[in-house]
């Protein structure tokens, strides 16, 4: 059998204020998408690694992944989909067709990315050939995507650990299909609500308890795959909302009874997911006066993760002010002072103002006086365990400025900073920092788990921001939890 297979992967943020385009991507199409995931950690990577032991062929489509931003613009949408129709297409009526998406991307045009690709996939191999597909547990989940698709297999982790145990699930339950072994059916419960990102981790809390619960139900063979959606709270879409999936072994109603347990649980946990922040000067104070760092400073409003820009100085400024001479990393996106940094050369001094500059409704540039340690192309991989673990990404040109005793890495473009290599990569060690600053809610404990001695989460503003009813929601349904905090559901058989 020939089974398709392909990854289009991206979060999306309908505040964010930068657009995504095409080649934000970084697409490769065929063996080369192959040869990207074949050691990589990722959804692409299990399913490469299960079917492998098969004798059906592999069928590459494309392999793309984009850093969270805002919308992908009409035009670039339009090649991206047009790219998946051709070379599904091409490949002449596949057995089966596995893909790897978010479910939370949006584009100018089409609120439901996901969906789209989905259905346009429906739309080429016919009512009857199977479709899986994996998403993210941060997917807005929506009709079209469960009409489309035969199964939808979610993450178990935030911070995100099983990108290749989720490949190698849902590669597993096609093959299943497959053989006759499973006839799939699913069942969908969507929730009018929204949760911040920052307590969703499913380690401990809310998150957690219903997770377990979903996995135990895994484990007792009372369903193929039970996965709970959290929703990326910063989409405006008109189908939003967390939402619960069961796929079961053709028995709907176990199913139903399943989706709409686990979606009581998780309307009745809604107000455990309320988010404490910190002022920044006190988090700032407080890391000064700590016995030993690092410390882990982390600005969730303006998380490159959740689809800020990066180029918050909420952090940065008051650093300057309350802790010029103390070791510290920071990251920030600012295209000009790279290019004067690389201009001035290492070892020159650059006068210029960093930051504040793509979304200048939250923050401010910031002047400096700073001195050129490193040029870079930007270019990373990926070493902590889970989201795309041994997969090279780029942030555009990058440059290291020393500022006192601290390290400013400043790139041309965001990049994930949940990982400590984004710094090492640079020569910078965040061990050896007495404060090391990420842009996440949540991606970054597991990676920082070992290192940090303490962690804040700092009060800044940001279109990422915990804080949902700051933010300019227009189209998603209303009433919604946490925006109409008086809103009562009606259950089913209640």
């Amino acid at each position: 059998m020939r089974i398709a297979i392909g990854s289009i992967v991206q979060e999306s943020n309908d505040f964010s204020p930068v657009r995504t385009r095409y080649g934000d991507f970084d697409f490769v199409f065929g063996a080369d998408a192959v040869e990207r995931h074949r050691s990589a950690f990722t959804e692409m990577g299990g399913f490469l690694n299960v079917l492998g032991k098969t004798s059906h062929k592999i069928a590459p489509l494309s392999a793309g992944w984009a850093v969270t931003a805002g919308p992908v613009e009409r035009r670039d949408f339009s090649r991206v989909l047009s790219e998946f129709q051709k070379s599904l297409t091409r490949v002449r009526r596949p057995d089966a067709v596995l893909l790897a998406l978010h479910g939370g991307q949006t584009a100018e045009t089409v609120p439901d990315v996901a969906g789209h690709l989905l259905a346009a996939a429906r739309s080429i191999v016919g009512p009857k050939t199977a479709i899986v597909a994996t998403l993210d547990l941060h997917a807005n989940v929506t009709r079209l995507m469960v009409q489309s698709a035969t199964a939808l297999v979610g993450y178990k982790t935030y911070p995100h650990m099983d990108l290749f145990q989720t490949g190698q699930r849902a590669a597993e339950l096609l093959l299943r299909t497959l053989s006759g072994t499973v006839r799939p059916r699913m069942a969908f419960y969507k929730l009018p609500l929204i949760v911040p990102a920052e307590n969703m981790q499913t380690t401990s809390g809310p998150f957690a308890r219903l997770m377990d619960e979903a996995i135990r139900i895994e484990d007792q063979r009372e369903a193929e795959v039970v996965s709970v959606f959290g929703v990326q709270p910063w989409l405006d879409v008109p189908e939003m909302g967390c939402s619960v999936v069961s796929v079961t072994d053709n028995d709907p109603e176990q199913g139903r009874r399943q989706v709409e347990k686990l979606a009581r649980g998780f309307w009745e946990s809604r107000r455990e997911f309320a988010v404490k922040l910190t002022p920044v000067r006190r988090a700032i104070l407080e890391s000064l006066r700590a016995d030993e760092g690092p410390i882990v400073i982390s600005e969730p409003a303006d998380s490159t993760g959740s689809g800020s820009p990066g180029d918050s100085t909420g952090l940065l400024k008051p650093l300057l002010q309350l802790g010029r001479y103390v070791s510290a990393a920071l990251f920030i996106v600012d295209p000009d002072v790279v290019k004067k940094a690389i201009a001035a050369g290492v070892g020159a001094t650059i006068h210029t103002s960093v930051g504040g500059k793509f979304d200048p409704e939250h923050s401010r540039p910031v002047r400096i006086a700073a001195r050129v340690r490193l040029i870079s192309d930007g270019r990373w991989t990926w070493q902590a365990p889970g989201y795309n673990q041994g997969v090279e990404t780029s942030m555009g040109r990058a440059v290291v400025l020393d500022i006192g005793q601290m390290r400013l890495l400043v790139a041309e473009r965001p990049t994930m900073t949940v990982d400590p290599e984004l710094y090492r990569s640079h020569g910078i060690e965040p061990a050896r920092m007495r404060i090391v600053a990420v842009k996440s809610p949540n991606g970054f404990r597991g990676p920082y788990q070992s290192l940090a001695k303490q962690v804040f989460l700092v009060d800044t503003p940001g279109v990422s921001t915990p804080q949902l009813k700051t933010l300019p929601y227009r189209r998603v349904p209303r009433p919604i939890y946490p925006l109409d905090p008086r809103l009562r559901i009606q259950w089913p058989n209640s």
